[in-house]
């Protein structure tokens, strides 16, 4: 038999409890150091194609009948329940499951029968028993049902899997056990949870809603509720057969929006117009001179509604004109700074501080005619600074507001320029704190565009004028709360 030395630490193979029984009840046999067995059946878990004990953790336990008590000999003395993977004691020559062994070598290594000492290194796996084991011969579990399967101990799982008098619940969840043979009757004719096509509509609904369903269903027949003679309905028409059909559906007279109050059956519409033609006349005529005089009073509303919006229109114009832009920055003698900036001498022009609007953020804006960093004898670069300003405290922290940077086309034609945009909008993470949080000095570090313009554009089209140009920053203020 191959040794078992080295695997006996930590061994643990799954175990399901077991219960055993022969085909005829055997009688108890006395304890054995406290457990005491029946002699011939076992409860098993698993499934096995070659044997019994192969993989018992994925199925419930199944109780094993033997066909003649089981000897005492394929009984293990710790669990008193059938041998599985059997180990044995070379000095006694007794045997146990190899998954009770860990329990009795953790506290007293004795064996439980003749409580003699277990030697770790003395201990093999008997894969000739376990063979002997699986042949034992064995009934199915649901031999009492009617099944007849007879067998050995190591293909009962096997037939287990196929076995037509097994209990099992229904896939559709409707809460009922049967044996399996029964599936298809419960299927096709008791399941609660069955789908069937619905008599009317086709729709597949599950029999224990069939009743909720037709209260519902748009096919399903029903009779005017007016009780006219028109029975031939779908519950979908009904609807449009009471608002235009049944002459026994209550409707207002046409003169209702007249002052009419009279109400008939459909089909008594005709006679009630017929005999008070002169009272709707009278309803017309008087409607007409209210509505009149009503239209009258709202073309005078509208006229002076239309003076207001002229009013605000041209406050609005004004208030555009003012503060439409927060910044304009005029920087004449372009060539010679441009001439400081490539020598070196003068690399950055700053602005006079300006404030986005009134009691707002206070901002400088500088730039960099030849370029900064990467950008230089490249692009023209427009930065811009927060500063300390009156009303910081007043303000929402970190700035966060889009920002244009503008460059002039100053041609003559005001349609026919093409001013050069770029725009920012100020990502608020933590890193950014420097740049757009409240300032703790005189004035936050710059950002902006550092790539703005490409210098050969800038001397395109008329954004050079008279050694001039003209930089615009505007700072969108949708978000700004008004203190």
């Amino acid at each position: 038999m191959p040794e078992l030395n080295g695997q006996l630490d930590g061994m643990s193979t799954p175990r399901s409890p077991v219960r055993t029984r022969s085909s005829s009840p055997a009688r108890g046999t006395p304890s054995i150091n406290g457990h005491r067995s029946n002699s011939a059946s076992s409860n098993i878990s698993g499934h096995s194609k070659n044997s019994y004990g192969s993989n018992l953790s994925n199925r419930p336990e199944v109780e094993v009948i033997f066909n003649t008590p089981l000897e005492k000999k394929y009984e293990c003395p710790i669990c008193c329940q059938v041998l599985r993977y059997p180990v044995q004691f070379e000095e006694c020559g007794h045997r146990c499951c190899s998954s009770c062994l860990p329990e009795l070598l953790r506290v007293a290594p004795r064996c439980p029968i003749d409580q003699m000492h277990v030697d770790r290194e003395k201990i093999y796996v008997d894969k000739a028993f376990q063979k002997e084991v699986d042949n034992l011969l064995v009934k199915c579990s649901y031999h009492a049902r009617g099944c007849s399967w007879t067998g050995n101990l190591m293909d009962l799982m096997v037939h287990i899997e196929d076995c037509e008098y097994v209990i099992i619940s229904c896939p559709n969840a409707c809460g009922v056990d049967f044996e399996k043979r029964f599936l298809d009757k419960h299927l096709n004719d008791d399941c609660t949870r069955r789908k069937v096509p619905c008599d009317y509509c086709g729709t597949c609904i599950y029999v224990d809603e069939e009743v909720d369903h037709l209260n519902e269903c748009p096919k399903f027949p029903v009779t005017c509720p007016n009780g006219c003679k028109k029975t031939e309905l779908i519950r979908e028409e009904l609807e449009v057969h009471m608002d235009t059909e049944c002459p026994k559906q209550p409707v207002d007279c046409p003169f209702a929006a007249f002052g009419c109050e009279q109400k008939f059956h459909r089909k008594e519409i005709q006679d009630h117009l017929q005999s008070e033609p002169i009272n709707h006349m009278h309803m017309v005529c008087d409607a007409m001179v209210d509505h009149k005089a009503l239209i009258e009073k709202h073309e005078g509303d509208i006229q002076k509604h239309g003076e207001v919006i002229r009013r605000v229109d041209k406050k609005v114009d004004n208030l555009e004109k003012i503060y439409g832009v927060q910044f304009l920055w005029k920087i004449d003698n372009y060539e010679e700074r441009l001439a400081d900036a490539k020598s070196g001498k003068k690399t950055t022009l700053f602005s006079p501080p300006f404030y986005t609007h009134r009691h707002g953020y206070r901002l400088t804006m500088s730039a960099c005619l030849n370029g900064d960093g990467k950008a230089r004898n490249k692009y023209m670069s427009l930065f811009l600074c927060i500063c300390k300003g009156d009303y910081d405290p007043l303000l929402v922290w970190p700035f966060s507001n889009r920002i244009n940077f503008n460059l002039i086309d100053q041609c003559e034609d005001p349609a026919a320029r093409r001013n050069i945009t770029f725009s920012i909008k100020p990502n608020t993470v933590k890193e950014n704190r420097p740049f757009l949080g409240r300032p703790v000095s005189e004035r936050n570090a710059s950002f902006g565009a550092q790539k703005f313009v490409e210098l050969d554009t800038v001397n395109t089209l008329d954004y050079i004028r008279d050694d001039t140009i003209y930089l615009k920053v505007s700072i969108d203020l949708e978000d700004i709360t008004p203190l």
